[in-house]
């Protein structure tokens, strides 16, 4: 393995000088296998040879020891070219990893992480309270961002290392015949070792439920190597086969008689893994379009609704779309593949939807087929849902994702939307979500990751998500049915009831809504129907941006519903201040900037008082707990405030948004830049900051009221402020303006009370 240090100090001198010599060496053999120079060469000799006359055993032993020597000389060319290309592709890539490593641990340095000899990441800098130090030292987030970055560079070293140095041990191997196959590049390279490997993968999976842990533990590093290698993952699925590969996952999974393995088992620990790597590797041999793997595709569609039986002969035989369930959760699927799939496991899941037999949660979880298929066990409840597993592979394709959602299943009269099957909880005909024993369903997040990849354009999952371009008529038709279907998620999630039927989607509800702030406050500046008239949509871009009217009562009963609660608060709230500072920033006269700002303003009166009022009623009867969440509310908005500032004079402003490795999201901004609208990112999560700031002072909480209603209303002002002192506007100009914002404020207020939507 190269280390962080190793490839640091990496001295490209003797690499460098090979390359030369095998250039050197290959030019010379060009010479004697093909001639071009006039001398003795291997072609000539190999015709003057098979034109001889040969008497006796000269006509035969001597003659074809004459030819195929003359034709070493071709295959030393074709070893030499190879060892060439090796050599110079391994030092082009390594030098590159090289200058990215430099380039990186700079960066960090300038924000004081220091990065050791084996890649970890550390703070390094002074405390804040010492001049010329930081204002804030880098919350942990900070740091794992740079660790993430610095093992990216390091794995791309190691992969070029370890497939250099098997291309050049391949060509070592034979001591008295030179190589008549050898290797374009490092690509070929890659994709030989990885048909090679899969080779023997087939041979090991043959074993099914008589694998060792060491032989799991082998098939998840080979695995692992060629994660992003499409001839490994479309040779072993293709061997392998539709059927072997249920085969071969329903045996290892759960072999039975005595040996499924339990929970926290080291065996269960390597199955976990095995399942996430053998999910990737069929995952991308399904992207495959070769007639091979579209008859495999094909054929895993048809065992759906088939038992697959154990090897080791036990009667459990669950369904092919159970056992190819918890294998569809990780990597992306191909998008054909998972509609055809999707659309045939609802409809044979509508079909099995029976008053007495029960419906899905019966289906799937039937005692008679009870086989333990998850890893790790008891992860989730219910542990087998294979429409949740097909949300989760939706979650991680955005193409995939919206095209389902606009689909559906059944024909004639029994013709019914994937939307109203699965969203429309409660309707006619309408999934009933398996639960577990306590009521409560994992499915429901599953679900909304499927709806943040269809309606944001990025998998859910994307840690370093970016906005769609909007760079062809095909890219913006695709923008028009993300909104499009944006607008269904916004009209359906009116109320904080309706989100907490569905426990466990609020989260990726936020995101679509940060993802899509754009268009909820383009939709939300149209007051008695006055859009139109007040130049609404000069002011937000609404044609270039292509943004969507959601409709003003739809959005501010959607966006009143997620600030009801901390986190989605939280995130919704730092995405409105983000995007409201950048409108501002975007417009070209003060005047329009100021109308941006104060147009902020409201939306920020909104989220604030329906948060505000959802912990009134929380803590109704604890007033020291409802006053300490006001403060931290209160705090939080102060933290954003300072987070996104700096709108200058008509040009772009410097926002400081948190990031980090955990989920992000990508806010669009209205700022325009030679790329078109920009965006960026800012994590889900409770900040850092958060953590840094703890609260258990009950005494000190009790003017948490007073400081959170202070605090929202400066998060709300600071972009205008801002602006205002550039501008260099009156003292008499900013109280005007003061007063207005503080207006709009009250007006967004009053639009989040959530009382009549909670039934208070």
């Amino acid at each position: 393995m190269v280390t962080c240090q190793e490839l640091q100090d990496l001295n490209f001198g003797k690499l460098n000088t090979a390359v030369t010599q095998w250039k050197q060496m290959l030019d010379k053999l060009v010479l004697l296998a093909d001639g071009g120079d006039g001398g003795i060469n291997a072609a000539d000799f190999e015709r003057k040879a098979t034109a001889a006359d040969w008497k006796g055993d000269n006509a035969t032993v001597t003659k074809e020891f004459t030819t195929t020597t003359a034709r070493q000389f071709d295959d030393m060319v074709t070893e030499a070219r190879s060892i060439h290309k090796i050599l110079q592709e391994a030092a082009t890539n390594l030098k590159k990893n090289q200058d990215d490593l430099k380039a990186a641990i700079d960066k960090w340095a300038k924000q004081w992480i220091y990065i050791d000899a084996k890649g970890a990441a550390m703070y390094s800098g002074p405390p804040r309270e010492v001049e010329g130090g930081p204002k804030e030292q880098p919350s942990q987030e900070v740091v794992d961002s740079a660790a993430a970055e610095i093992a990216k560079i390091l794995e791309a070293a190691n992969e070029t290392d370890r497939i250099a140095a098997r291309a050049l041990r391949k060509h070592a191997e034979s001591k008295y015949d030179f190589d008549e196959k050898g290797y374009s590049g490092l690509k070929d390279a890659d994709r030989r070792q990885g048909i090679e490997d899969a080779d023997a993968m087939v041979k090991l999976a043959g074993k099914g439920d008589q694998l060792t842990d060491a032989e799991l533990k082998r098939f998840n590093e080979i695995a692992k190597y060629h994660r992003d290698n499409p001839a490994f993952a479309e040779r072993f699925a293709t061997k392998l086969g539709a059927d072997g590969t249920l085969e071969f996952w329903r045996s290892i999974a759960d072999p039975g008689q005595g040996r499924t393995p339990e929970p926290g088992s080291d065996r269960a620990k390597i199955l976990a893994k095995v399942q996430d790597n053998l999910g990737i590797t069929l995952a991308n041999a399904s992207r495959s379009d070769s007639p091979e793997m579209q008859q495999w595709k094909d054929r895993m569609i048809e065992l759906g609704d088939d038992h697959i039986k154990s090897s080791s002969g036990i009667p459990s035989a669950p369904y092919g779309f159970k056992v190819l369930g918890p294998l569809m959760t990780e990597g992306k699927w191909d998008t054909d593949f998972l509609n055809k799939y999707g659309t045939r496991l609802l409809e044979f899941e509508r079909k099995s939807d029976d008053p007495v037999l029960g419906g899905p949660d019966q289906l799937w979880n039937s005692h008679f087929d009870p086989a333990q298929l998850s890893y790790p066990p008891g992860a989730t409840k219910p542990e087998s849902d294979p429409v949740a597993d097909l949300m989760e592979a939706l979650g991680h394709n955005p193409e995939a994702s919206l095209e389902f959602f606009n689909g559906s299943s059944g024909k004639g009269d029994d013709a019914m939307s994937n939307w109203d099957y699965l969203v429309e909880k409660g309707g006619d005909g309408a999934r009933e979500w398996p639960t577990d024993e306590d009521g409560r369903t994992t499915g429901f997040k599953n679900l909304g990751h499927a709806l943040e990849a269809g309606t944001l354009g990025y998998a859910y999952d994307d840690k370093t998500p970016s906005i769609p371009p909007l760079d062809s008529a095909d890219a913006i038709a695709a923008r028009e049915e993300r909104t499009l279907l944006m607008d269904r998620v916004v009209d359906h999630y009116t109320s904080a009831d309706v989100i907490d039927k569905q426990d466990g989607i609020r989260d990726s509800l936020a995101n679509m809504a940060a993802g899509h702030i754009d268009s909820l406050n383009y939709s939300m500046a149209d007051w008695g129907g006055t859009g139109a008239a007040s130049g609404r949509d000069g002011l937000y871009n609404s044609e270039e941006q292509r943004l969507r009217d959601f409709g003003e009562t739809g959005s501010k009963n959607f966006l009143r519903a997620l600030a009801s609660d901390e986190g989605s608060y939280e995130t919704v709230a730092t995405a409105q201040q983000v995007y409201g500072t950048s409108s501002m920033a975007a417009q070209g006269n003060q005047s329009d900037a100021l109308d941006a700002g104060v147009n902020s303003a409201r939306m920020h009166g909104l989220l604030d008082q329906a948060r505000a009022e959802a912990i009134g009623q929380e803590f109704a009867d604890d007033k020291d707990k409802r006053n300490l969440e006001l403060e931290k509310q209160g705090e939080w908005r102060k933290f954003a405030a300072e987070a996104a500032v700096g709108v200058g004079v008509g040009a772009a402003t410097a926002l400081i948004v948190p990031t980090g490795p955990l989920a992000m999201v990508a806010v669009p901004l209205a700022i325009e830049t030679v790329g078109g609208a920009i965006n960026t990112q800012v994590s889900t999560d409770t900040m850092q900051w958060l953590k840094d700031h703890e609260f258990d002072n009950f005494d000190d909480s009790v003017a948490g009221i007073d400081k959170a209603k202070y605090d929202g209303s400066r998060n709300a002002m600071t972009p205008l402020l801002n602006y205002a002192e550039a501008q260099g506007m009156s003292d008499d100009d900013i109280r005007k303006l003061a007063e207005r914002a503080e207006g709009r404020y009250n007006d967004g207020g009053r639009l989040g009370g959530t009382e009549a939507a909670r039934g208070w």
